[in-house]
């Protein structure tokens, strides 16, 4: 009996251990993220929604692009915005901060906008984003987005 124990433990543990790895894999972020949500912020556009998609290309270096409409009573329109951003975490943090860079068109003006984010969860989450640019006729913008997201 005594030394049938350590045998079944022997037999037992490295697939505790494989089933445990497996796991944990599935809930670090994948390659691709989708996102949604909400945008505002100090133009003169009301508030509106947004929809992204990012993409890792390798390292903590991941590529985006998102598309914001605006719907209000007296205005109506959207803004393109594509860009890079770099991971200031590992990617299996359950709260990851990244630095975003990108351009924004805005119904004919391209602008450059920096930014930042925080990422909650793994798998899929929430994620909170301040982009900071250059408007047409010297304006600054401040653009708060806040939405959810899943990795695939």
């Amino acid at each position: 009996m005594r030394e049938l124990l350590p045998a079944c433990l022997a037999v037992a543990l490295p697939s505790q251990v494989q089933a445990q790895e497996t796991e944990q894999a599935r809930e670090v972020p994948s390659r691709f993220v989708l996102e949604a949500g909400f945008v505002g912020g100090n133009s003169i556009a009301c508030p509106g929604h947004y929809v992204g998609l990012s993409g890792r290309v390798g390292g903590p270096v991941s590529l985006y692009g998102m598309v914001e409409n605006y719907r209000c009573a007296d205005i109506a329109g959207s803004a393109n915005r594509i860009g890079a951003s770099v991971l200031l975490g590992r990617s299996g943090w359950v709260v990851r901060p990244a630095l975003r860079a990108g351009i924004e068109y805005d119904g004919g003006d391209v602008s450059p906008t920096a930014g930042a984010s925080l990422t909650f969860g793994r798998r899929y989450g929430a994620r909170v984003i301040l982009h900071v640019g250059d408007g047409s006729d010297d304006t600054n913008i401040v653009l708060f987005q806040m939405g959810g997201y899943i990795s695939f």
